[in-house]
């Protein structure tokens, strides 16, 4: 066998950009948290399996985008409903005010709507969009066989038995909806049609208005799990507005004209995406000494995607034939 049939770029590629946006660019696991050996691994396992899965998943029922989202969405559901069952534990450490927040019947309504969305769109969607545009050659194709397939979803539901090991709440009834959550989630996703994301006549949105629109649903993502309770809006209003932001979001960019989405798109939404990230990363670092965790080298980080954004925007351009 071939030295390039036994690593296999693309995959190693998104086993390590899951995890990476989806825990340390967000501000989760700072550097110091990250870069150590056995969380670094667990991550992996977590996000890293997901992410392929999905993408294989997707790629396999010859769907688009917004398959990848709702599939995505299940993943969230799955690591913070029933491995983390952060949905559910009122004394999870980052909830802070969302502990009372809209809470109700037991469930952090306001942050559990919040990271579905975020892990559907920072720790799956953005890192399969990177990793098909550092192989765009393997775009089209599928980067695992099926035996290969069943052994990563074997690592990934194994996940699912960590949560006790930890300390994790244990609620029966919080599980079982997130299971049928997850089941509804990624039939939808099956059944859901490609005709109007597939469209090759369609106008090219210019990439500025992609990334301003980008940016702004992130934005409105972080307002609404986080200003708005700071603001004492009523719980319910602010729910309603984060579980409208996918479909918003969905909407806006088919009204820009991006139901194609070609390369340039593409990294357009994710350049677009990940600046409120960046922002962040580089505040929290120069905040260092009022937050509990150290959170040195986001700075760092944040300069780094950056610089990797940049390098891959120069890489399409040379590349011929994009729209």
């Amino acid at each position: 066998m071939k030295k390039k049939d036994i690593l296999n770029y693309p995959v190693i590629t998104l086993l390590i950009l899951a995890p990476f946006f989806g825990e340390m660019i967000s501000g989760s696991s700072p550097p110091s948290e990250y870069f150590q050996l056995m969380p670094f691994l667990l991550l992996t396992m977590l996000y890293g399996t997901g992410a392929v899965i999905i993408r294989e998943s997707a790629r396999r029922w010859k769907k688009g985008w917004v398959s990848i989202l709702l599939m995505g969405m299940a993943y969230g559901i799955f690591e913070e409903g029933i491995m983390v069952r952060s949905f559910f534990d009122s004394g999870w450490g980052d909830l802070r005010q969302l502990a009372f927040y809209g809470r109700w019947i037991g469930v952090n309504w306001i942050w559990s709507i919040a990271l579905t969305i975020f892990h559907a769109v920072v720790s799956i969607s953005i890192p399969i969009a990177i990793t098909e545009l550092l192989f765009p050659k393997k775009k089209d194709i599928l980067w695992l066989s099926k035996k290969e397939l069943i052994i990563s979803s074997i690592i990934f539901l194994i996940n699912a038995l960590l949560g006790p090991f930890i300390g994790m709440k244990i609620t029966i009834l919080g599980m079982l909806t997130s299971i049928l959550s997850i089941s509804g989630l990624v039939f939808l996703a099956y059944k859901w049609p490609i005709i109007n994301e597939e469209s090759k006549f369609v106008r090219a949105a210019p990439q500025w208005k992609i990334i301003f629109v980008s940016s702004l649903l992130m934005v409105g993502l972080i307002a609404g799990m986080w200003a708005l309770p700071s603001l004492s809006v009523p719980w319910i209003i602010a729910f309603v507005f984060l579980s409208g932001l996918p479909w918003i979001g969905i909407q806006w960019f088919r009204r820009l004209g991006v139901n194609q989405w070609t390369e340039k798109q593409q990294g357009a939404a994710v350049v677009g995406l990940l600046i409120p990230w960046l922002l962040i990363d580089v505040f929290s670092e120069l905040d260092n000494a009022h937050r509990p965790d150290d959170t040195s080298g986001m700075i760092t980080a944040a300069l780094l995607v950056s610089t990797f954004l940049i390098i891959i925007r120069i890489m399409i351009q040379r590349r011929k034939g994009n729209a």
